[in-house]
């Protein structure tokens, strides 16, 4: 086969797989077909990366309406919604029931920016004299004062001589004015505990470390003028030895002066 006839197969070849492959895209163009929908590659490139769609926002709660509603109440119904409902006060002579909040902080309808409402309640107007409970062990005070519509507070421990849980005193003070449910504060006597070590009679210097070692604390220190014994000798203690009191208590001494 000469050259001219194998050039006429090739271009022949060609022509057949050119159309082939280029037939549909050449009719669409002429408009015979239709072309595919859609950006072409080119301008789906030109259009860049496709942005990821955000993710939906969740709406803020709104703070309920909550005046009128027992404090006790409101908790109840909105602790599963995860709102905290603090008191932050009383207000007498509202005419509602005690316990009712009156006021609310955010107000209904107002978005929440925390799961916390702050709440003021009505109070009662009604006031009582105090019982008088000095002297009274810690039970016999409580069911006092309770009985008496009031609540008690933690007791408040003091060094005292006094018998063990004694009341020492209470705020309001006996016979004041108190509203019905306001709470009243005890003192009560405990143990002093650390009896002091008898330091007269020595040095200065191994006074410091008896007093340190009992678990009390180096007073002030005077000085006296003495002719027969030596500096930094333990004429005087207060208080005195064997008494019993509060650790950390300081011990004041007289010791000699320098001769």
């Amino acid at each position: 086969m000469n050259d001219s006839l194998k050039m006429f197969f090739i271009a022949l070849v060609t022509s057949v797989a050119s159309q082939l492959l280029l037939g549909p895209y050449i009719l669409r163009l002429q408009g015979i077909a239709p072309l595919p929908a859609g950006p072409s590659v080119a301008q789906r490139l030109d259009q860049g990366p496709t942005e990821p769609t955000p993710a939906p926002v969740e709406p803020k709660l709104a703070a309920p309406n909550l005046q009128g509603t027992l404090v006790e109440d409101a908790r109840e119904r909105w602790q599963s919604k995860g709102i905290e409902i603090i008191e932050e006060g009383e207000r007498s002579g509202s005419g509602l029931k005690p316990g009712t909040i009156v006021q609310q902080r955010p107000s209904a309808g107002a978005e929440l920016s925390s799961k916390e409402i702050r709440v003021i309640v009505a109070g009662t107007s009604e006031t009582q004299a105090v019982p008088d409970v000095a002297g009274k062990t810690v039970e016999e005070a409580r069911k006092i004062l309770q009985d008496a519509g009031f609540t008690v507070g933690d007791a408040t421990p003091e060094a005292s001589d006094r018998p063990e849980n004694t009341v020492l005193r209470q705020t309001p003070a006996a016979d004041a004015s108190a509203r019905q449910g306001s709470m009243i504060r005890i003192v009560v006597a405990e143990p002093a505990g650390i009896e002091v070590p008898k330091l007269t009679g020595m040095y200065l210097g191994k006074a410091k470390q008896a007093i340190e070692a009992a678990g009390l604390k180096v007073g002030s220190i005077r000085r006296a003028e003495h002719a027969e014994l030596g500096e930094g000798y333990i004429l005087k203690q207060a208080p005195v030895a064997g008494e019993k009191v509060p650790p950390g208590t300081e011990i004041e001494l007289v010791a000699v002066a320098p001769n």
